[in-house]
């Protein structure tokens, strides 16, 4: 079974890297390699000087938010709604917290829990990716992906004298408000084993926890990713 899941960002936005780009930039976001056509023209040794060489298919970078960080976003809310009584028992719960969102492995370095194993979980979730329509359009007009982004500085002010501190200016590549989309699937007959009466049953819930779900990314404390989450059920 798959659903469909979107992210509207209301705001500049950026998942991080932990990467810099040297001058341009202290913090770059996670982006994924696009391929597009551009146009050059190259002198060819063929008796012709500035001959045009047609269409060449290159790369860009286009923005998209990982699987695994939508994943923890619910799974962080899912646990919020569940410490507040939304879907039952607390000891329940838990439970069905793991089996949806999974848990992780024994830590190597500790014994304390020798017999437990990580799993997965049911729900999988693909990366967020920008819709078809930007891409056909990126494809043709390979200039236009250089306004997706944007950089914003930020300083730290000295309390004491007002002004900025020395060395704490930062430079960070945002993106602008889009819209990114991906899949969530599942098994039905998995999720039904877990006490739901079906997709629909999941996907409401999962619906209502997202509300909860009001930023995503980095630097959401300062106002960036700001955004609306829905889950939309995919008809076959």
């Amino acid at each position: 079974m798959t659903a469909k899941i979107v992210i509207s960002f209301q705001s500049y936005w950026f998942v991080g890297t932990g990467r810099e780009a040297g001058v341009y930039a202290d913090s770059i976001p996670v982006t994924r390699k696009l391929a597009v056509v551009r146009e050059e023209t190259e002198s060819r040794v063929s008796g012709k000087a500035g001959q045009e060489c047609g269409e060449q298919e290159s790369f860009v970078r286009v923005p998209c938010v990982p699987g695994k960080t939508v994943k923890g976003m619910f799974r962080d809310a899912f646990e919020i709604a569940c410490r507040n009584g939304w879907f039952g028992g607390i000891a329940d719960t838990i439970i069905l917290e793991d089996c949806l969102f999974g848990m992780p492995g024994p830590n190597k370095h500790d014994n304390k829990e020798p017999g437990r194993f990580g799993n997965p979980g049911l729900l999988h979730f693909s990366t967020l990716e920008i819709s078809d329509a930007v891409k056909a359009y990126l494809y043709k007009n390979s200039k236009a992906v250089y306004e997706l982004f944007r950089t914003v500085k930020s300083t730290a002010i000295d309390a004491k004298t007002g002004t900025a501190r020395n060395m704490s200016l930062r430079e960070y590549e945002v993106v602008v408000p889009l819209t990114l989309s991906g899949e969530l699937s599942f098994d039905e007959e998995e999720i039904k084993g877990l006490g739901f009466s079906g997709s629909g049953d999941l996907i409401t819930k999962l619906n209502q926890v997202a509300a909860l779900i009001t930023e995503l990314g980095g630097k959401r404390t300062r106002g960036f990713g700001q955004c609306v989450i829905t889950v939309e059920e995919v008809k076959a």
